[in-house]
């Protein structure tokens, strides 16, 4: 089906198949195109729409596979009985107090076993202990990217020169654990030096981030769940890499990081972007 589209029968300057599909079932291709931008997708799609509605009716029903090979190295199942967060991330404003609406969003997943472990055991008001070792470089390492304007990689384990997150106990209010989350994180990487395909640009440029954390959390021992969780992780980024489209825009600037429970819509069952890289380690 992609070979219809945009990058069809095209092995330079990669053999990439990115980009936005309108299709039909069986494989028709209605529409496509690479684009960051609504206006000209909403274009495509319309078009699409209009090819569909000029088809002709088939009574055939398509040959879909009931179920399809999952990649055995990817963790796609949703956590049950876990946490799951909607992380979002957006520029902040600068000098000029100008808002930039661009933003990307990223789901972080927690199992079972992982959320009982965050609970303290004997919630006693004014209780502090640290956050385990797991929780912080996971959003560290696999949630803290900018990816406002484009796909960046994750960081390794050596870039991350500060992490620090702290729980302490606010209140217990009904058999509802209130909590207090605050912490500090500091990454820093080299370069890769790859070279944009698309553009020709070596962009990569040493990257970073130091931020602060804030949040109020409540869990609920009997359930064993979370029942609220909002937290802001603000400061600076620097740097660019080959496809996250910094490179007219190095910073130092300010960027914020929002964690909140994601739904029970489908959409926010969607996994990690950076779930094939060893996620739950």
């Amino acid at each position: 089906m992609a070979e219809q589209g945009h990058y069809g029968g095209r092995t330079e300057p990669t053999a990439t198949r990115q980009g936005l599909y309108a299709c039909t079932s069986d494989g028709e291709l209605l529409g496509s195109i690479n684009t960051r931008d609504a206006a000209p997708l909403l274009e495509v799609l319309e078009r699409g729409l209009e090819k569909w509605r000029e088809r002709p009716d088939n009574a055939e029903s398509p040959d879909v596979p009931e179920t399809y090979p999952v990649d055995p190295r990817l963790g796609w199942s949703h956590p049950e009985n876990g946490l799951t967060l909607k992380v979002t991330v957006r520029d902040l404003p600068r000098d000029s107090d100008d808002v930039d609406p661009r933003h990307n969003i990223d789901f972080a997943w927690f199992t079972e076993e992982e959320v009982r472990s965050l609970a303290p055991d004997d919630p006693l008001p004014g209780r502090t202990w640290s956050a385990p070792d797991f929780f912080i470089r996971r959003l560290a390492l696999r949630h803290f990217i900018d990816t406002v304007r484009g796909q960046s990689p994750g960081w390794r384990d050596e870039n991350l020169k500060e992490g620090e997150i702290s729980l302490t106990v606010e209140s217990v209010e009904n058999g509802c654990i209130r909590l207090r989350m605050e912490g500090r994180i500091h990454l820093e990487g080299e370069p890769s030096f790859d070279s944009n395909p698309f553009s020709g640009m070596t962009v990569d440029k040493p990257r970073g981030l130091k931020l602060d954390l804030f949040g109020q959390v409540a869990y609920d021992p009997l359930r064993r769940s979370f029942e609220a969780f909002d937290a802001v992780a603000t400061g600076d980024r620097w740097g660019c890499t080959t496809y996250n489209v910094r490179f007219d825009d190095p910073g130092p600037a300010p960027i914020g990081f929002a964690f909140e429970l994601a739904s029970d819509n489908p959409i926010e069952r969607t996994p990690p972007a950076s779930i094939g890289r060893n996620y739950f380690l």
